[in-house]
């Protein structure tokens, strides 16, 4: 099935309208509302892969609910709005996961929108656990380095005797070598 979709409008006209377009083209519409705080709720509750909003809406308008959604990072955006209200979005118009598309709307471009954020959002999240990973792995590394000179100092020690024993306490302990090298750091420092 195709992106999972919440969509806000304080018309409900529309709602329904654009909710039976977007399931007929293979999204599914996993909520639909017409207030900016019900959108934030659900979108924190639901997490779905886009939310669609319109500018207008009861509480909250679209503005601020794509502000939010934006900071929190929750979910790409769409917001459609009247070219008289674009200067309101001036500030989210840079942001990766937020589009807005000015009425009358036209469908391809819709989906088309829909298809590139959802497809943007996915690639930073991926790209985003790949950073994290690296990180974590340079952190891990520099550690290490660290507890074997601090080993090649107060045991005399080679370098490559030093990252032995740091890997034998890894496996006679079924621990990580991040751990040990945390140990090591601990006793010598």
């Amino acid at each position: 099935m195709g992106a999972r979709i919440i969509v806000g409008s304080s018309n409900k006209k529309i709602l329904k309208q654009l909710s039976h377009f977007l399931n007929e083209n293979g999204y599914n519409v996993v909520g639909e509302t017409t207030d900016g705080y019900d959108i934030l709720r659900r979108v924190h509750t639901v997490y779905p892969d886009i939310c669609i909003l319109d500018f207008n809406m009861k509480g909250l308008n679209g503005h601020d609910v794509s502000e939010v959604l934006v900071a929190d990072n929750v979910c790409p955006i769409i917001t459609i709005i009247s070219s008289s209200d674009l200067h309101y979005f001036t500030n989210l118009k840079s942001e990766p996961i937020f589009s807005s598309l000015v009425k009358p709307i036209n469908k391809d471009l819709l989906i088309n929108t829909i298809d590139i954020l959802v497809k943007t959002s996915k690639s930073i999240t991926k790209l985003t656990k790949e950073v994290s990973t690296l990180k974590k792995k340079q952190e891990d590394k520099q550690l290490i380095n660290e507890a074997k000179e601090l080993l090649m100092k107060y045991t005399g020690s080679t370098e490559e005797e030093s990252h032995r024993k740091i890997q034998k306490l890894s496996m006679n302990r079924g621990i990580s070598k991040r751990v040990v090298a945390y140990e090591i750091i601990n006793k010598y420092t």
